[in-house]
């Protein structure tokens, strides 16, 4: 919120206090304002990368339980398959499959020789004492679609009743981070410039931010 005040002049100077429902207060001298704060994503592959994060951590702390467990650096990167595959069973065959061939030390294993779930398993010599298993973060960006900006919008009309409750008025940002990862999306100046949306706030404006903070923050229109 901090950074979208500093990135445009729409936010009237005032005290900004952290709230619930809506998610901040801003104290302005024509009266408080409230700000409920959103996302823009695409949830689904985000909860997914989420779930495959975990996966090397608890399968390092599976494999030390195991007799004989040297410490090992691991690299391992997930199948386009791996999303189908409970993460228990990706967790078991990467254990078992590191723990048979802990002694081979091997940069990079053959496609065949892998378990279901992954396109690239490597077994190093530790780095650290305690050796370090980690997969990459593959993810694209695509241009946000207006459904995308709607349903974000139309979700959170809903609340509006709970927010005027608290604040004279009621805008809604919506937070495009440029640097998510998995689930990224872009929304594109030239697209907003040209959407309407429906709502029910006083504003709406979606806050494009940039890496390392700043950004540009632009008011949607209404219909």
């Amino acid at each position: 919120m901090q950074e979208a005040r500093r990135a445009s002049s729409i936010f009237p100077a005032g005290k900004l206090v952290s709230h619930e429902a809506p998610d901040f207060v801003l104290h302005a001298k024509t009266g408080s304002i409230g700000i409920e704060v959103t996302e823009l994503c695409r949830e689904v592959p985000r909860a997914e990368a989420g779930r495959l994060a975990r996966i090397p951590d608890k399968a390092k702390e599976r494999y030390g339980r195991f007799p004989d467990a040297q410490p090992l650096d691991v690299s391992l990167a997930f199948s386009r398959g791996a999303g189908h595959l409970r993460a228990d069973k990706l967790i078991d065959s990467l254990v078992r499959f590191v723990y048979a061939h802990r002694r081979e030390k091997r940069p990079d294993f053959t496609t065949n020789e892998l378990p279901a779930g992954f396109c690239h398993i490597g077994i190093h010599a530790p780095l650290s004492s305690g050796g370090n298993w980690h997969a990459p973060r593959g993810f694209d960006t695509v241009a946000a679609p207006r459904a995308l900006i709607e349903s974000r919008i139309a979700e959170k009309n809903l609340r509006l009743p709970q927010y005027r409750a608290h604040v004279s008025e009621v805008w809604l940002l919506i937070v495009n981070d440029q640097f998510l990862g998995p689930g990224e999306v872009y929304a594109r100046p030239e697209d907003l410039a040209e959407w309407r949306f429906a709502f029910d706030f006083e504003r709406v404006l979606l806050f494009s931010r940039e890496p390392g903070g700043g950004g540009q923050v632009i008011e949607l229109r209404r219909v």
